[in-house]
């Protein structure tokens, strides 16, 4: 055989080993990580050395670590979202009024990186609703984002780290504090915040402001050091932390809140609440979740003193072995309402910033003086696929106050009325995800008055229902 001809074959043989070792390195590769809800979280570290990148190529991984100088220690990341939504509500808040109108959200961020310790995170936001009494929904253009964060070194296994600006902030499971992930335009606050982190601890200190959504360009104002401003205030501190030889991670806070105008069952005026709250999350073995929180609220709102409580637990159990990776679960929800409308105390629990879909888009109560009983299934039927299928039973806890809907609004008051049930509900979420960028969301609800809102007012059952797309780079 000639040497050329041999040569040959042992050059191809080498192609197909080093063809299939680089095969076999690209499907060792996982999926790159999922795009967060705060996308001021994200890091993309891992695109500075494409040789030592352990993911798979996302398609927008050009826009993530746009190198600056030499060294790759300065790099942009851009990056953004499209969130078109129809909404439909049959006999909307139990009138016989019925809406169907388009919204859509748009941002878009930029983050600016100097080495490991210092970042500029800025993020703007466009909300269009075709329903101009939809609030907070529409917004032409304005700052959503807008932050400097220091990163201080802190030893090995510890970070240390404060961040000025305007940024979103979502506490432990957003009974509290919520990001309003629900409506056209999300919550967000001007605010300083201290964060420590050692190994599996956390700890958090902030104080800050909501702000008010305006609907013109940037007209969304900076009012953290206006007294005479009108946004509500929040601050606080909270840590996270295991307990050796205890299943499960652990939370312990504290939050404060002031509001200039604030009204509960029959009082109305400047209120400052405290609000102490503990939590324990976690699994126990492969099969079962749980997620319980206990808060306890004292204050004052105008001459009333404030004593109110939350409980709320949340378990589910995983069929591990069923096809569809079936989940039952079961949510229950105790917050106190006024006890007596005359008297100088106020027992209506105040869920400050809590996420507007917490029981569903449709918006119809939130928890203040809400007992609330929620059995669910969610199923897989297929990758990306996921079932959410709850039926829920509400009633007032306190017959003397009212019923309250998010974020903390009474909108029918008690009147004297004996009946305490609220209504039934039957929500679905349907959910697809494509990819990390491309999801598909169904959200649905059935709301059937019971017997207050059919002494109280108009009682019509009521439908809602919004079909979602959204598109993230």
């Amino acid at each position: 055989m000639p040497r050329s001809y041999t040569t040959i074959k042992l050059f191809i043989a080498f192609l197909t080993i080093i063809g299939s070792y680089t095969q076999v390195i690209a499907q060792e590769k996982e999926d790159p990580p999922a795009l967060k809800t705060n996308r001021a979280d994200e890091n993309y570290e891992y695109l500075e050395d494409e040789t030592k990148n352990p993911y798979k190529k996302g398609f927008a991984d050009p826009l993530k670590h746009i190198n600056l100088n030499k060294d790759k220690s300065i790099y942009l990341t851009l990056g953004g979202q499209y969130r078109p939504r129809i909404e439909h509500f049959t006999n909307k808040d139990w009138t016989t009024e019925d809406e169907t109108f388009y919204s859509q959200r748009l941002n878009l961020h930029a983050n600016l990186n100097f080495g490991k310790y210092l970042r500029f995170f800025g993020e703007l936001y466009h909300g269009y609703t075709s329903n101009e009494e939809q609030v907070p929904e529409s917004d032409v253009i304005d700052w959503h984002q807008g932050f400097i964060e220091l990163k201080f070194p802190s030893g090995e296994d510890a970070e240390l780290s404060f961040r000025f600006g305007r940024q979103e902030m979502a506490l432990g499971a957003s009974r509290l504090v919520g990001n309003r992930e629900g409506p056209n335009m999300r919550r967000t606050f001007d605010l300083g915040a201290i964060k420590y982190k050692k190994g599996n601890t956390n700890i958090k200190a902030f104080y800050g402001k909501e702000v008010s959504t305006e609907f013109d360009a940037f007209d969304n104002t900076f009012n953290l050091f206006d007294n005479d401003a009108t946004d509500p205030e929040l601050w606080g501190i909270g840590t996270q932390f295991p307990i050796k030889n205890l299943n499960g991670t652990n939370e312990l806070y504290y939050l404060g809140f002031r509001s200039k105008a604030a009204g509960f069952s029959n009082v109305f005026g400047e209120e400052v609440r405290h609000s102490i709250g503990l939590r324990r999350f976690g699994t126990k073995g492969k099969k079962i979740t749980y997620n319980t929180e206990v808060i306890y609220q004292f204050g004052d709102l105008d001459d009333a003193t404030i004593s109110a409580f939350n409980i709320e637990t949340d378990w589910k159990y995983i069929f591990i072995n069923s096809k569809w990776r079936t989940t039952i679960g079961i949510k229950l929800d105790w917050s106190t309402g006024d006890k007596e409308a005359e008297d100088d105390k106020i027992q209506t629990f105040n869920p400050l910033f809590v996420n507007p879909a917490i029981y569903s888009l449709a918006g119809v109560n939130t928890p203040a003086n809400l007992t609330s009983f929620h059995p669910n299934v969610t199923v897989f039927p297929a990758e990306g696929f996921s079932i959410y299928i709850d039926y829920a039973i509400f009633y007032r806890t306190s017959k003397n106050d009212g019923l309250y809907t998010p974020p903390r609004f009474q909108i029918r008051e008690a009147n004297g009325l004996s009946e305490k049930h609220i209504g039934d509900a039957v929500g679905m979420q349907l959910t697809y995800e494509l990819n990390r960028n491309i999801s598909f969301d169904l959200r649905s609800t059935y709301f059937i008055p019971g017997k207050f809102i059919k002494a109280s007012g108009d009682s019509k059952a009521t439908f809602y229902i919004a079909p979602t797309v959204s598109f993230k780079f």
